[in-house]
């Protein structure tokens, strides 16, 4: 029994494999703008190198965003292909969750995801819970959050940890592939002026 995980939100392709509940093996390549080019064959890599193919696996585990446009969509993509076509349970977590998971804080952690205007984040307790909603804050505003509420020292590093992933995903609800949609900047944004309106 092989669960998959794909995530492609960020300049990191992650994938990992495991067996069981018991993490296998992973691979990390950065490829900033060529995910496309790289995905594949390092999914076919990692199958390879542990004797087995896509008919070996019994779920996929996949980050649905937020993160790049082009990054999410095509991890989302594959993920969904794959779950429809071989007929496989699917789960997703947010970025911000998978970050926040692979960090241990006696307090809250506040995750974020840089681009060129600004970032995207949440802050989560100690228990990898979101506090209040996701967001998006240019780097002014972003600047002003952190001081008005004093979470300088809340900031965590994004580091994956992969033995943590699996435990978390299993506390998640499957998902029919065909509702799992990617979370971009822009969806976090238009919410955000929703609720204003």
């Amino acid at each position: 029994m092989y669960s998959l995980f794909i995530d492609t939100h960020n300049v990191d392709i992650n994938l990992a494999l495991y067996k069981e509940g018991k993490l296998v093996d992973s691979r990390v390549k950065s490829s900033s703008l060529h995910h496309s080019d790289n995905i594949m064959p390092l999914l076919a890599e990692l199958l390879k190198s542990n004797n087995i193919d896509v008919h070996d696996l019994s779920e996929i585990l996949c980050v649905n965003g937020p993160g790049s446009f082009t990054g999410v969509r095509l991890g989302v993509t594959i993920a969904k292909t794959l779950a429809f076509t071989l007929k496989l349970p699917i789960r997703t977590i947010t970025s911000l969750e998978m970050f926040a998971l692979s960090i241990d804080s006696e307090s809250d952690k506040l995750v974020i995801i840089k681009d060129l205007k600004g970032c995207f984040g949440g802050l989560f307790t100690k228990d990898n819970e979101l506090k209040g909603e996701y967001f998006y804050k240019s780097n002014q505003e972003f600047e002003d959050y952190v001081e008005k509420n004093d979470l300088r020292d809340k900031i965590v590093d994004n580091k994956v940890d992969f033995d943590k992933l699996y435990d978390f995903f299993m506390t998640k609800e499957t998902i029919n592939p065909h509702k799992v949609n990617p979370i971009y900047i822009k969806v976090i944004e238009a919410l955000k002026n929703d609720k204003k309106s």
